[in-house]
């Protein structure tokens, strides 16, 4: 067998944890733009330096792993993984963390209140 034959499981693992890893990225950075409370330049940025990682990283991984020959099937599995995993975190991850959110700033508010109460 050829060499990027033998190679092909591996590239095709390799670029399937590099799209799961940039939604990962991905989603730290929505997790920090809500911490920001909505300030849309942070967002941007976040957002520019979350692209900016996934290529590299993409880029990277198909430079160790396949000896930088960009394939279509590289870049359909990096979409299609990155896909998946922001699929599946929105659905799970994002809901719960918005959930955990709203409610430990409603008890800050809270506890803010009843302090000022006390003082007064």
């Amino acid at each position: 067998m050829l060499y990027p034959t033998l190679n092909q499981p591996i590239i095709i693992l390799m670029t399937f944890l590099a799209g799961i890893a940039s939604g990962i990225i991905f989603d730290g950075v929505r997790i920090l733009a809500l911490a920001s409370k909505g300030d849309a330049l942070t967002k941007h940025v976040l957002e520019f330096a979350a692209a900016v990682a996934s290529c590299l990283l993409l880029f990277a991984t198909n430079l160790k792993f396949n000896f930088g020959q960009f394939r279509i099937y590289v870049i359909a599995i990096f979409l299609i993984s990155f896909l998946f995993e922001r699929i599946f975190s929105s659905f799970l991850w994002t809901k719960l963390i918005k959930k955990w959110y709203s409610s430990i700033a409603k008890r800050s508010q809270t506890f803010g209140k009843r302090k000022k109460g006390k003082i007064n």
